[in-house]
């Protein structure tokens, strides 16, 4: 057996989960909060001053995804705060590989409010979401039309029992069903490569036009778009542009931050078209309406197409899709720094500097 332990550090993003990547088989993994524990590391100043998780630590051979063997300071009277031990249940360390994805439980669904912009879904019981985790809804007995969605956790609440996503849902009727945990926006592409199709979750009227996708998207400024709009959607417009063709939009902004989730098309005027709205129930089944990318070719070399060279027309080559992102690691979840039962989390609302240390090998025995 050859084993390696393998260091690093970073500075946290307040309350987003961190995504560490390790190719090797991870046999533990520590971490510490350096500033939470007084030390002032990589620009940030140490503070004793609040009840904070300083050290945790797993090993995921022996201990379930999602929790952590933590030590947690007291307030601080003066240099040294006191230490309790303890486990953290949930948002602790989770193991992420690309190749080798499991869902997390069905969650009962009791009610959800239907809304234009933000809708919130109710649970019969605690989650265990936290901002940034991507959720998929199904069996919505009343609204089918959403069944299978996978949407971006935006907010929680409700001690815990309700989520809120930006999910256009005005047109549905109020329904129960499942929702279950499929990944982080923390974490590397699910479906190994980038860019990735998005379901839409609105467009706007404007110009320029911004679309805003239900989980973040990985498109860059520059990447080429295209657009599947299903008829029970409206907005037509974007499914084909004047020369029979499919309609091509340039990125020129993207802001990816958890509920914006928007990209912005400066080549494209929406002002004009007609509005984009999710459906009724009544229609379906119908195809999600999604963004893709468009494959990059030379010259279009069909005869009459004008204008031409028509740089990005029908050609069967995915220059603009970039190299397979498969990937190992292990993601920090976020909650409130705590081990608070509802909200708590490794990673807090504040900006930390942190230390870890995992222990790998090729071969494990127990």
């Amino acid at each position: 057996m050859s084993a390696q332990i393998l260091t690093g550090s970073f500075v946290n993003v307040a309350s987003t989960a961190k995504f560490v990547p390790i190719a090797a088989q991870i046999n533990s993994f520590r971490l510490w909060n350096l500033t939470r524990s007084g030390v002032t590391s990589q620009g940030v100043a140490g503070s004793l001053t609040s009840d904070r998780i300083t050290y945790a630590e797993f090993n995921p051979n022996l201990m379930s995804a999602g929790t952590a063997l933590i030590k947690q300071n007291g307030t601080a009277p003066s240099v040294l705060a006191p230490w309790n031990n303890g486990v953290l249940p949930q948002n602790g360390f989770t193991l992420f590989d690309a190749a080798n994805q499991v869902k997390g439980p069905n969650i009962a669904v009791s009610s959800f409010v239907p809304n234009a912009a933000n809708t919130v879904f109710t649970c019969g019981a605690a989650h265990g979401f936290v901002v940034g985790d991507n959720v998929r809804i199904g069996s919505m007995t009343s609204a089918p039309e959403l069944g299978g969605l996978v949407m971006t956790v935006t907010a929680v609440g409700g001690g815990g029992t309700t989520f809120t996503t930006l999910l256009d849902s005005a047109n549905s009727l109020t329904s129960v069903g499942v929702v279950y945990k499929v990944g982080n926006a923390g974490l590397p592409p699910p479906s190994l490569y980038y860019p990735e199709y998005r379901a839409i979750a609105r467009i706007s009227l404007a110009n320029p036009m911004v679309v805003v996708t239900l989980v973040q998207q990985n498109y860059q400024v520059g990447d080429v778009v295209t657009f599947q709009i299903p008829t029970a959607y409206g907005m037509q417009d974007l499914d084909a542009g004047t020369d029979g063709l499919p309609y091509q939009a340039t990125v020129t902004a993207v802001n990816n931050a958890v509920g914006t989730q928007s990209l912005t098309f400066g080549d494209v005027d929406s002002s004009g078209f007609t509005a984009f709205a999710w459906p009724l129930a009544a229609s379906y089944p119908a195809s999600l309406p999604v963004m893709l990318p468009y494959g990059e070719g030379n010259l279009n070399q069909l005869s009459g197409v004008v204008p031409a060279p028509l740089a990005y027309g029908n050609q069967n080559i995915l220059g603009l899709v970039r190299q397979n992102l498969g990937s190992r690691g292990i993601l920090i979840g976020t909650g409130d720094g705590t081990n608070a039962v509802s909200t708590g989390g490794l990673i807090g609302s504040t900006t930390d500097a942190w230390m870890w240390e995992a222990t790998t090998s090729s071969q494990t025995y127990y």
